[in-house]
């Protein structure tokens, strides 16, 4: 190689393309600024268009400089070697593009206080996008025409011929059309058709210059061009429309690391009996489209549903993977449902949308639609139902990021910062590791979790491109947000499981019918609070109202707070007793039951506030506080903090010390090994009797009626069982928890521990032959017993004026479980304190 005439052409070229060379690395240069610094919204929208015509007009002014025509008419005059000419064409592009935009990185990068190491990386390591994927193609149109008008007709051919084909880009398929399609590009295995098609432009462009500047053979060249075209489509559509979902999840497991000795323990739940289901014409009912938002699922367009029949069948699934190793993700890559009758598949569905599990690390979430013809021919078959899930397994690795703004260096992931902004947290990583897939959420509580992109392609196929995440974690103040975690998943392996369930509907059509007009019978449920007291919704905050239920009684006032997710309505029963000696009120905390559903305020010193806003509206000066499981941190805080409004505290299995709990402790995953409950049937939801004799059977305490609609949405068609309260809600409680300040507490207290049966016959559900299951049973006993007896000798030496009480033979929630125990020792702690009013 002779740099020198390189050198020479290089400056030739750039001389007499000067204009166009400036305003394209201007062009290249100001991207690089206005998308790091978001001075232009609109450019977001049709910047990356003009770049791509700003380069396919560099790319042909540049190399139809020197054509490859003059250099058959001239060769014996301008002796130019091809590797210098092609090397200095080359060196032009890429210096007024990828130069000019790593100056603009790098320039905007420091501008913006990124640490030095990382403003380098970014400028050197472009990320991957169109541009590596068109660049061949521009290069391939540029040496095969002659004129401007010539590479402008090449490349609206291209466009034409690309967007005419009935690929899946012009029209997705309906939900009756099975196969992934346009799901694989946001499946995470994108890179199965873009990395061959990118390749293979390569290897052709390369052919297509030796056939040009070798051969002299342009003709050829021309219709290599078009075969490249055609190529690269074919490539790209593959995977999605003529391969088959086997062969192209067979293709990814082989690009990825065996599966973990843990995939084998892998297995599916339904945990609901019956899958919500409604006609087409009545899709938008009230019950349907509360199950399809409470399970996050957005139904078909109308032009999908063209050809579906108005008693066509819509039904939701929920299904949930179980065995995996704590803190573990099973990413969906595929699902198909197939109908089947003696092994035989009678008819398969697509769903609504493939991927719906991008929030959140919930159960596997779909929507399906059974057309007419086939509703009633399965009517008439001994049916099952297969339900397929291909898997990636992803293993969490966790860090820390101040949420101060400010780039940090995160070891093994890259550089991340997080800042606070309004009602949000942008945070921004970037990576050269490219894990396969990064997210971001507020410490503790993984309901608030966002997702950036995921991607399966193997470390060797990302080479050598930069990977940035932009995320935006919604609703900061469910918690203190001095730092926020961001996860990297890795991959673990992949995995193919599928689930088979009688009947259309997830049973026999005797337990679950079809859909028909107006509500299937048992959807007719039957449910009344029949409880003796009156409901408040007294305002406490911005925008936030508390239920609180006035149970009546006169003399000293006892105010009563229930566990976590549980309402005022678990007092319904030991409320009216109460009542008999003193006034009587319970309030159920905000985000549950029928309080307000806010997205802020779920740390201790804002909940216990709410309780005082609710004692100033009601004129109650001072009260006995009750309060069971989570609402001991309340009752810790307001009698350290306002001791003069009680004038005791009594925990009810309360008195915890929760803070700093290991969430990979051993008992998570005691716990997660413990089989679950089975589904609760729907006939046990048609009234109060049915449900309360399926959960005697179970072994479970007596619910009142009241708290069973409240808490559990008893008398709501489809989501019956499922709790009113969110996740999100739960979690930011759990996270704000600190230690308990025994010490301030100067009041009169009581605390009552709950201690289990020993005896107590194991769920019907349990295997009481399964020695392992009797181990972790007897371990899980072993460590809660030794944390109560911590907590009780804690109890004793922090709070001066306090008392013990044990309950044996009792359960957590030991209100329903030992009431008559608990009323005879609130009465009697309530007759040795002095009176408030």
């Amino acid at each position: 190689m002779n740099f020198k005439i390189v050198g020479a052409i290089l400056r030739k070229d750039a001389l007499s393309l000067l204009p166009l060379v400036i305003v394209t690395s201007l062009l290249f240069l100001g991207d690089a600024f206005i998308t790091r610094l978001d001075l232009l919204p609109v450019w977001t929208e049709y910047g990356q268009a003009l770049l791509l015509v700003a380069l396919f007009v560099l790319v042909l002014s540049v190399f139809q400089l020197d054509s490859p025509a003059s250099l058959t008419d001239d060769w014996l005059c301008r002796p130019v070697r091809i590797r210098e000419l092609l090397a200095a064409k080359f060196a032009l592009v890429l210096t007024t593009t990828w130069l000019a935009r790593a100056l603009g990185v790098f320039a905007a990068d420091l501008g913006l206080g990124f640490p030095l190491t990382e403003s380098v990386l970014d400028a050197a390591l472009p990320p991957e996008g169109l541009f590596a994927f068109m660049l061949p193609i521009f290069l391939f149109a540029a040496i095969v025409t002659r004129t401007f008008a010539q590479g402008f007709g090449v490349l609206f051919a291209i466009f034409i011929g690309v967007f005419v084909l009935p690929t899946p880009f012009v029209r997705p398929p309906g939900p009756l059309t099975p196969g992934i399609r346009d799901g694989l590009w946001l499946s995470g295995m994108a890179w199965l058709s873009t990395l061959p098609a990118r390749l293979m432009c390569l290897v052709l462009l390369v052919v297509g210059l030796w056939l040009v500047y070798r051969r002299r053979r342009l003709q050829q060249a021309r219709v290599l061009l078009a075969v490249t075209v055609c190529v690269a489509l074919s490539l790209l559509v593959m995977p999605m429309a003529w391969l088959s979902w086997d062969a192209t999840f067979a293709l990814q497991k082989a690009s990825g690391p065996a599966p973990v000795a843990a995939a084998g323990n892998i297995w599916l739940r339904n945990p609901y009996p019956c899958f919500p289901a409604a006609r087409r014409a009545e899709l938008a009912g009230p019950a349907f489209d509360a199950a399809r938002r409470k399970a996050g699922l957005t139904l078909w367009d109308e032009e999908p549903l063209r050809d579906v029949g108005p008693d066509s069948v819509a039904f939701l699934t929920s299904i949930e993977p179980r065995g995996l190793p704590l803190d573990w993700r099973a990413k969906l890559a595929f699902v198909q449902a197939r109908f089947m009758a003696g092994g035989a598949t009678l008819y398969s569905l697509r769903p609504a949308r493939y991927l719906t599990d991008s929030q959140g690390d919930g159960p596997l979430s779909h929507a399906w639609m059974l057309p007419e013809p086939v509703v009633q021919r399965l009517r008439d078959s001994r049916i099952q139902l297969q339900l397929s899930y291909s898997l990636t397994l992803l293993e969490p690795h966790e860090f820390r990021v101040r949420a101060d703004g400010e780039r940090h260096e995160v070891p093994g992931l890259g550089f991340c910062s997080a800042d606070l902004k309004g009602n949000h947290i942008d945070v921004d990583c970037f990576s050269t590791s490219h894990p396969a897939q990064i997210s971001a959420e507020l410490n503790d509580i993984p309901a608030s979790r966002v997702y950036g992109g995921v991607d399966f392609a193997p470390r060797w196929a990302t080479w050598p491109y930069s990977q940035r995440v932009k995320l935006s974690i919604g609703s900061p103040r469910l918690a203190r947000h001095d730092s926020i975690t961001v996860t990297a998943w890795s991959v673990a392996g992949y995995v193919d499981e599928s689930l088979t369930l009688p009947g259309i509907l997830g049973a026999e059509l005797a337990v679950c019918p079809l859909p028909v007009y107006g509500e299937n019978a048992f959807q007719k449920s039957r449910w009344s609070d029949t409880a003796p007291h009156a409901a408040h919704l007294p305002s406490v905050d911005q925008g936030v109202q508390l239920e609180v239920l006035d149970f009546g009684g006169t003399g000293s006032t006892i105010v009563l707070l229930p566990g976590l997710g549980a309402t005022a309505h678990s007092y319904d029963e030991l409320g009216p007793q109460l009542a008999k000696t003193a006034r009587v009120i319970a309030i159920t905390r905000r985000g549950a039951g029928y309080s307000s559903k806010t997205d802020f305020g779920f740390d201790t010193p804002r909940l216990s506030q709410d309780v005082l806003a609710v004692m100033d509206q009601m004129n109650l000066q001072k009260v006995l506080l009750v309060g069971h499981s989570i609402a001991g941190e309340e009752l810790t805080w307001l009698g350290g903090h306002h001791p003069e409004r009680f004038s005791g505290l009594i925990y009810l299995d309360a008195a915890y010390d929760r803070s700093g709990s290991d969430r990979n402790s051993r008992l998570r995953q005691l716990n997660a090994s413990l089989p679950p409950e089975p589904p609760v049937p729907p006939e046990a939801f048609l009234d109060y009797e049915a449900l309360s004799n399926l959960l005697e059977q179970r072994g479970h305490t007596h619910y009142p009626e009241g708290e069973l609609i409240a808490f559990l949405n008893a008398d709501k068609p489809f989501v019956a069982g499922t709790p009113s309260i969110d996740a999100r809600t739960q979690q930011a409680i759990l996270a704000a928890v600190e230690a308990p300040d025994y010490a301030r507490v100067k009041i009169p207290a009581l605390a009552i521990y709950a201690f289990p049966d020993p005896d107590k016959p194991l769920p019907p559900w349990y295997d009481s032959r399964d020695a392992k299951l009797v181990a972790n049973l007897a371990e899980i006993r072993a460590i809660g017993e030794a944390a109560k007896r911590k907590n009780i000798e804690l109890f004793r030496r922090g709070v001066k004026m306090g008392e013990v009480l044990e309950l044996q033979d009792a359960t957590h929630n030991l209100v329903l479980s030992n009431p008559r125990q608990v009323l005879e020792a609130i009465e009697h702690f309530s007759a040795h304190i002095a009176p408030g009013r």
